[in-house]
C-alpha cells in the first residue's frame, strides 16, 4: 500500500486549518469572557482596556495575568455587601445606648449593668417598664406619682 504524498499533504493542510480555527476561536472565546467579565467587577475605563489588551497580546499569559489583577468582587456583589454593611449599622443604631456610659443597653433594662444610671422605671400598679418621664403608665392608665397626704 502506497501513500500518496499528495493526499497526505492535504490532510495535514486540513488539520492545520483546524486547529488554527480552532485556536482563534479559543482566542476569541477568551477575549469575550474577559471583556464581559470585566464589565461586571468594574467600571473604569482603564481597568476594561487593560484586561482587553492583555488578551489580545498574551493570549494564554494574558489570562493568567488578568486573574491575578481583576477585582475580586463583581459589582453586585460589592453592592450586596454594602447593604449588608448599612443594614447592620442601622441596626446598631437602633440599640438603645446608656446616657451614662454609652454602652449598648436593652430597652426593657431598668439599669445598667455597667454604670448603674437609671434607665427606667417600673409601673407602680402593673409593674410594666415605664420611660423615667412619664407620669402615667400606658398599660393600666394609672398615675405614677404617689398622692401626697396631708394631716
Amino acid at each position: 500500500m502506497k501513500f500518496d504524498p499528495q493526499i497526505i499533504s492535504n490532510i495535514v493542510q486540513i488539520l492545520i486549518a483546524f486547529a488554527v480555527a480552532f485556536l482563534v476561536a479559543l482566542w476569541l472565546s477568551i477575549l469575550f469572557w474577559v471583556l464581559r467579565d470585566i464589565r461586571q467587577r468594574s467600571r473604569d475605563p482603564f481597568m476594561i482596556i487593560l484586561a482587553a489588551v492583555l488578551v489580545i497580546i498574551l493570549p494564554i499569559f494574558g489570562v493568567i495575568l488578568y486573574w491575578i489583577i481583576r477585582p475580586t468582587k463583581t459589582i453586585e456583589e460589592k453592592y450586596q455587601s454594602a447593604l449588608e454593611e448599612e443594614s447592620l449599622l442601622q441596626e446598631l443604631e437602633k440599640q438603645p445606648k446608656c446616657p451614662g456610659c454609652g454602652r449598648n443597653v436593652e430597652p426593657d433594662w431598668i439599669l445598667c449593668p455597667a454604670c448603674h444610671t437609671r434607665l427606667n422605671k417600673l409601673c407602680i400598679s402593673c409593674g410594666k417598664v415605664l420611660e423615667l418621664p412619664w407620669n402615667l403608665c400606658p398599660y393600666c392608665g394609672n398615675p405614677q406619682q404617689k398622692a401626697y397626704k396631708s394631716n
